[in-house]
């Protein structure tokens, strides 16, 4: 009662509920806020002063794609992850969503599509549960179309039905340019531009502030500076400003 808060995944399972809790907060006084934070990361905050540049232009389309194959070859206990209120747009779709949303505006209209490549999973990593199946309850593969209010569309893909692929993370495309992006659930990673359709320039932003890559880089256990946003809003609080990761 009475404390600001900071969660590190979506605020609600529905938007309504969401809703619910921004008005709550906000008719008590209160700070609430949301990761993924990661688009504070150097990678997100030099793609946002690219595009404020004018280097590609006015948005027009793009595509973002978080394919894998899900948790249960490394997770022990993996089956909450294909529950409602899980799956991959819940759990990991944020990170794509909150970098493009922070770098072109806000969604106005969706459509999807989505479906299950399986009904069960074999959990394969070490563990007790090891070798054993569960049932999947929510779909696996979402597929989606983006109209955002500033006109641009994107193509987002999220699945856990996915072996390999050659799709990058994220690629805008604007009237001069196109902007290709690192995974969004990292802070770092090498921004690309393509004037008017030439070769690509990479920017490495691992030098630059909150850049570092996660470490150790082949089987990270610790992602640098997860929760920037706890510390902007903290920060924000101070100041008499918003936290840049709000409800």
């Amino acid at each position: 009662e009475g404390k600001h808060v900071f969660t590190e995944k979506p605020l609600a399972v529905t938007a309504e509920a969401g809703r619910k809790l921004v008005d709550m907060a906000a008719s008590r006084g209160l700070a609430l806020g949301s990761a993924p934070d990661t688009f504070l990361g150097a990678a997100g905050r030099q793609a946002r002063r690219m595009i404020e540049a004018g280097a590609i232009g006015a948005p027009v389309t793009g595509t973002a794609f978080m394919f894998g194959r899900g948790m249960e070859h490394w997770h022990p206990d993996p089956e909450f992850y294909y529950q409602p209120g899980a799956g991959p747009v819940m759990d990991m779709g944020p990170y794509y969503l909150t970098m493009m949303v922070n770098l072109m505006g806000p969604v106005r209209r969706v459509q999807a599509v989505a479906t299950s490549g399986q009904p069960e999973r074999l959990i394969t990593a070490d563990g007790p549960k090891q070798g054993t199946r569960f049932k999947v309850g929510t779909p696996t593969s979402v597929l989606s179309l983006l109209e955002f209010a500033c006109g641009g569309t994107v193509t987002f893909g999220a699945s856990w039905d996915v072996f390999r692929h050659s799709n990058h993370p994220i690629e805008l495309h604007g009237t001069k340019g196109s902007l290709r992006l690192p995974d969004p659930d990292t802070f770092g990673g090498v921004v690309a531009l393509s004037d008017q359709g030439g070769a690509w320039e990479e920017t490495d932003t691992s030098t630059l502030p909150f850049g570092a890559v996660n470490w150790p880089v082949d089987a990270p256990d610790r992602a640098n500076y997860r929760m920037l946003g706890l510390a902007d809003l903290a920060r924000g609080l101070i100041e008499g400003r918003p936290a840049r990761a709000s409800g």
